[in-house]
């Protein structure tokens, strides 16, 4: 069957996964509502010869809008995964989580033990945890990763959201929600083991104390020991998250949330960034095995201890004026170590290596205050926001000065250890603060409603790089001042169908500065976006259609009256569609589609040194097509009764890694597959048992994710069972 056809398939058919029991589903509901969360209906009634599974979908994201406007009113594409949907998927990291959804792109491959690499729309998202935004350092190397079993719903927020959350890509924002406390007694035990060595537990505890209800409780944990697909590289990892929730009254509550999370990585943390030939091109030595490391194990390593506390306050002072402040101290400690290719030689065998390391650390504190309004005049409804949101960020890089080490075999790697980590040539120290005063006004009439929101903000940033050999240092010092709005409308058409448009703008601070010694300007972004979306009725369903517009101006490029610099004089243009559905159309059934085109440009750019220019070319990591589908199904009645089966697949359509548009990286169509049976439907006292399995990649196809360099591809994960005992009580 040829590409095209199950690209078709793909596009017009659907799977989810395996539903988690009716108990733990309950409770996250309960536990959720406040939030928007999305949950399930899963029962089991011992007397009747039934099972009833039916999926909810969010219906509101407190997030998109700051104001929980509902997501069928807010002018804005969003897509949502779900706590349910991340367990019954089997996913291991928020790329995996995220790599269907429309627009979406995960860049390096899916065995990274460190970070997930992710592109919206073309553009690397702001990423935000609870509505905060997360560190990142002064190289990208001090961010946080977030455990995906500690999540009640991931938001991917397309389009521009600087109007209310400052400096960001034009492409969107990435936020993900932590699990909060419980209304009723949540008990999880979760034990799991997979391909490769991969071995793991968890717990997910939450619940009231005492009768009132007034205080209650979320501890959520993670124990994980693993090996991967790639030889010598391994992960172990901790992670706790405790959550408190105190209501003194009726109109106050109070949520105190923490994290803790230890990652050590043997074999540098990531995947092997290899050579194109025998990846990408041919090899006449044959294809490089998927499995080859090309560090060395007695010297590749990575480690990450990252905390994090916040609060969260909502105070509503009558029925019209509620108050809400947010607020959390992130820290961030990184060190990697890693041996890396320079080139393959023309044998197509020996490759040269070279050794370093990059240490980094980063703390940030993030509060966002915010005061909201809502009331009716006559036959107009009224929602006005004005909030202040402040961030700093302090980091620290260092890195080692390159060290030449003895090449390998790629075909038959011999490892010589005994290799001297590199001491620190370059150290940037930086400091960052963002100050933005926000408002909004939502206005309703009968079935139309209008959107406007507008923040002005001072971007503040301090760099020092100093040069270990000779304690010589440069100071950068940078201040923007930017602002930013969106508006939209929306149209019911009918109770559960609407409409809507919007235009939106985003900036961005450049660091850097031109040829005359003058900092650089933010990068600016618009975008008009046009859809619609359908929701089923009782958040059994949502299907969403967006088309958008979008630019990004200020963007750095050779200057022509000095090539040694760069002018901002470039400029990036994407457009696309967007599909989306997740429904329940029948008792037991749930079904999960995308879609997604997308057309890039350069349409300003310089040539560079070598007189060649990008003028023209594809943006890196857009894929001009992306499908997916999935399909579950869960048996009602007779001997199979409780019995799940899934079966999906995902369509990654063709892109360049690079801004040359030298690596043109082939589509790829990958399966996966998902079983489960509740042991309650069989022996009544093993009620709360279930037992899944899921296979990703099931055909073990062989793909590559990018290559960003002519020594820098990856490939996309191997085939992966994973085997789940999943214990609610």
């Amino acid at each position: 069957m040829g590409r095209r056809v199950w690209v078709a398939v793909l596009a017009g058919t659907a799977l989810g996964g395996i539903l988690p029991s009716s108990r733990a589903i309950a409770a996250a509901q309960t536990g959720a509502a406040a939030t928007g969360s999305s949950g399930a209906l899963a029962t089991v009634d011992d007397q009747a010869d039934v099972v009833v599974t039916a999926r909810r979908y969010p219906t509101e994201t407190a997030n998109a809008s700051k104001s929980g406007l509902p997501i069928l009113k807010t002018p804005q594409a969003i897509n949502t995964v779900s706590a349910e949907e991340i367990a019954v998927r089997g996913v291991q990291s928020i790329a995996q989580a995220i790599q269907n959804t429309p627009g979406v792109v995960t860049q390096y491959g899916d065995t990274d033990v460190r970070y997930d690499w992710i592109s919206i729309r073309g553009f690397n998202p702001g990423r935000y945890l609870d509505g905060l935004r997360l560190p990142f350092g002064a190289r990208g190397y001090s961010q946080m990763r977030i455990e995906p079993y500690g999540l009640e719903r991931i938001e991917v927020l397309k389009g521009p959201a600087s109007a209310l959350y400052g400096q960001s890509a034009p492409g969107g924002l990435l936020n993900m929600v932590s699990k909060r406390p419980t209304d009723i007694p949540l008990h999880e035990i979760l034990l799991q083991a997979a391909s490769y060595d991969r071995y793991q537990a968890g717990i997910d505890f939450g619940g009231p104390f005492g009768q009132d209800g007034r205080i209650s409780y979320r501890l959520t944990g993670l124990a994980r020991t693993s090996n991967t697909p790639i030889d010598y590289l391994d992960e172990k990892r901790v992670f706790i998250a405790p959550a408190l929730r105190l209501q003194p009254d009726d109109r106050t509550s109070i949520t105190l949330l923490g994290e803790y999370q230890k990652i050590s990585s043997n074999g540098g943390g990531a995947p092997a960034a290899l050579p194109t030939v025998g990846t990408l091109y041919p090899n006449r030595n044959g294809k490089i095995p998927r499995s080859v490391f090309i560090g060395d194990p007695d010297y590749d390593h990575f480690s990450n201890r990252q905390w994090s506390v916040g609060a969260e306050l909502r105070h509503a002072l009558d029925d019209h004026f509620s108050f809400q402040q947010n607020v959390r101290y992130s820290s961030v400690r990184t060190d990697t170590q890693r041996v890396q290719a320079i080139a393959l030689a023309a044998d197509g065998r020996t490759l040269s290596r070279y050794a370093w390391a990059f240490p980094e650390t980063s703390r940030v504190f993030s509060s966002d205050t915010r005061l909201t309004a809502k009331f009716a005049t006559g036959t107009l409804t009224h929602d006005l926001l004005l909030g202040l949101d402040y961030q700093f960020e302090r980091a620290r890089y260092e890195e080692s000065a390159l060290r030449l080490v003895s090449s390998i075999d790629i075909f038959n790697p011999v490892y010589t250890g005994g290799i001297v980590r590199p001491a620190a040539a370059t150290i940037i120290a930086q400091k960052r603060d963002q100050t933005g005063i926000y408002g909004q006004y939502i206005l309703g009439w009968g079935r139309l409603s209008l959107v406007a929101s507008g923040r002005s903000d001072m971007a503040d940033s301090s760099t020092v790089t100093a040069t270990a050999a000779t304690g010589q240092s440069v100071v950068v010092r940078q201040q923007d001042n930017k602002f930013t709005g969106r508006a939209g409308v929306t149209y019911m058409v009918t109770d559960r169908l609407s409409a809507y448009a919007a235009y939106g703008t985003s900036f961005q601070p450049t660091a850097g500065t031109d040829r005359l010694g003058a900092t650089f300007d933010p990068t600016t972004g618009k975008q008009w976006e046009a859809g619609t979306k359908y929701q089923l009725s009782h958040g059994l369903g949502l299907i969403t259609l967006a088309a958008y517009d979008l630019h990004q101006t200020n963007v750095l490029t050779p200057d022509p009256a000095n090539i040694r610099y760069n002018t901002q004089a470039g400029e990036g243009h994407v457009h696309g569609i967007e599909l989306e559905a997740k429904l329940t159309p029948v008792t037991g059934l749930n079904l999960i589609g995308s879609y997604a085109y997308s057309r890039s440009k350069v349409l300003k750019a310089n040539p560079n040194a070598s007189g060649l220019s990008i003028l023209g070319n594809e943006l890196p990591f857009v894929s001009n097509h992306q499908a997916s589908a999935r399909a579950d199904y869960t048996v009602q009645a007779g001997s199979l009764r409780g019995l799940g089966l899934g079966f999906g697949g995902t369509y990654f359509g063709r892109l360049f890694g690079d801004a040359a548009n030298l690596y043109r990286i082939p589509g790829a169509i990958i399966f996966d597959a998902a079983l489960r049976y509740d042991l309650g439907v069989l022996v009544p006292s093993l009620h709360g048992i279930n037992l899944a399995v899921n296979a990703s990649n099931l055909f073990d196809r062989r793909y590559l994710k990018t290559c960003i360099a002519a020594a820098g591809c990856y490939f996309g994960a191997r085939r992966t069972i994973l085997g789940s005992v999943r214990y609610n009580f």
